[in-house]
């Protein structure tokens, strides 16, 4: 199995061959995590360009939008372990959580590469993580790519519908969580 920041390799070539313009992968890209405002109500942190320890927190891998003027619009987090421990899960949902007080349309998971199946520590853990990815199994590039592909095409569709009800575009009827298993992903081919 490769170590962490070697799948994290691995994961970013995959994103690089799927998605196109105006969508880019950044390894290592800060959030913002808080917006603050001094004493003259100045922001106290440029949204523009976020950096690490200045209300920032550094993600694995991050899915932007490239928008007019050069504004890169984040999307999708997805951040990676080899293994996912109880304490793992409450730390990246409190990233999470903290990112989307910034970034309400934001997507954000973990991604672990020595685990066969989500387990249940995540789904007793979890408040603001969106999605798990378990690789163990499917780590032959020939899986890999299309599993990407299909996560981050749906995070990308889910980050845009969120930003539409953000700012008032769209209206909903219904929101669901869906949790998909094996055959939902796979077509049953394990």
């Amino acid at each position: 199995m490769p170590a962490e920041s070697d799948f994290v390799s691995i994961a970013l070539e995959a994103a690089q061959h799927v998605l196109s313009k105006p969508l880019i992968v950044r390894r290592g890209a800060p959030l913002l995590y808080a917006l603050g405002v001094d004493n003259t109500l100045t922001v106290t942190a440029n949204p523009r360009a976020p950096v690490r320890g200045d209300s920032a927190f550094e993600t694995d891998l991050c899915i932007f939008e490239e928008k007019a003027d050069g504004i890169e619009f984040p999307r999708v987090v997805l951040e990676f372990k080899t293994g996912v421990s109880t304490h793992d899960v409450l730390t990246y949902s409190t990233k999470a959580r903290k990112h989307k007080q910034v970034y309400p349309y934001l997507r954000y998971g973990l991604v672990a590469s020595n685990v066969a199946y989500v387990p249940r520590r995540f789904y007793i853990h979890n408040e603001a993580l969106d999605f798990f990815l378990a690789l163990e199994s499917k780590q032959d590039s020939n899986l890999l790519e299309p599993l990407i592909a299909d996560l981050l095409r749906r995070e990308v569709a889910t980050s845009r519908r969120l930003e539409s009800i953000a700012f008032g575009r769209i209206r909903t009827v219904l929101y669901r969580n869906e949790i998909l298993v094996e055959d939902d992903i796979d077509g049953g081919r394990h």
